[in-house]
Formats: C-alpha cells, sequence, structure tokens
C-alpha cells in the first residue's frame, strides 16, 4: 500500500513540474510574441514618421518657392515657411502630454493584444473550456 501511495505521488510530483514547466515556457512564449508585436508597431511608426517628414519637408520646400515667386522675394518666402514650421512646433510643444498619452496607449495596446484564436481556445487546467457549465451526477 505505501509503495502504490509512493509511484502516485511521485507521478504527481512529475505531472506538477512538467506542468509548472510548460507554463514557464507559454509565459515566456507569450512574452516573445507581445515584444515582437510591440516592435513591429514601433517600426512601422517609425517608417510612417519618416515618410511624414519628407513629405512635409518637400511640401514646404514647394510653398517657401511659391510664397517666394508671390513676394518676389524667395528669402521672405522661405521665411514664412519658417515661422509656419515654428508654429507646428509650438503646437507639438503644446499638446505633448496628449501626444504622449496616445504613443503609450498605442504601445500598451499592442502589448497586451492577443489573437482571436488564442480567446477561442482558452481552456482552464482540466481542460474544460472556460465560460461552459459543468454537468455532474
Amino acid at each position: 500500500m505505501e509503495n502504490f501511495a509512493e509511484k502516485t505521488f511521485s507521478g504527481l510530483k512529475n505531472d506538477i513540474s512538467t506542468y509548472v514547466e510548460t507554463r514557464l515556457e507559454l509565459m515566456k512564449l507569450n512574452t516573445y510574441e507581445r515584444v515582437a508585436k510591440t516592435m513591429a508597431v514601433f517600426s512601422y511608426g517609425i517608417v510612417l514618421v519618416l515618410l511624414a517628414f519628407f513629405a512635409i519637408l518637400f511640401l514646404f520646400l514647394a510653398l517657401g518657392f511659391f510664397l517666394g515667386e508671390i513676394l518676389n522675394s524667395v528669402a521672405l518666402g522661405f521665411l514664412l515657411v519658417v515661422g509656419m514650421y515654428l508654429l507646428l512646433f509650438g503646437l507639438i510643444l503644446l499638446f505633448r502630454e496628449k501626444i504622449s498619452a496616445r504613443v503609450t496607449n498605442e504601445i500598451i495596446t499592442a502589448m497586451m493584444s492577443k489573437d482571436e484564436k488564442e480567446d477561442e481556445e482558452t481552456t482552464d487546467p482540466a481542460g474544460d473550456i472556460t465560460g461552459g457549465t459543468e454537468t455532474g451526477a
């Protein structure tokens, strides 16, 4: 009888240690996935910012030349463009907290997001699908 109990507890110990190791591996993989998603969002954001920067740069260059022709002074045209840049810079400084909060929220959303499949396949340790009802005798 004691030998049977030892085997049972030994098997239970092995099962628990295997379960804990598997859960730790799953948490590690989930962390890797979230970091990868965050880096993807960050990289995408950098690409968009660079494209927007160059678009705005060339737009303001064209505007500087256009205003220079209208005012018969290229220097005055570019001076007005610099004024617009300073105005844009001031607006960004004015709304820096809102911009920072939005960026932070986007990063948190990217880190906290889960696939829809993952939500559908969530199971409890007993193997029952969560949210289901148990039927018993």
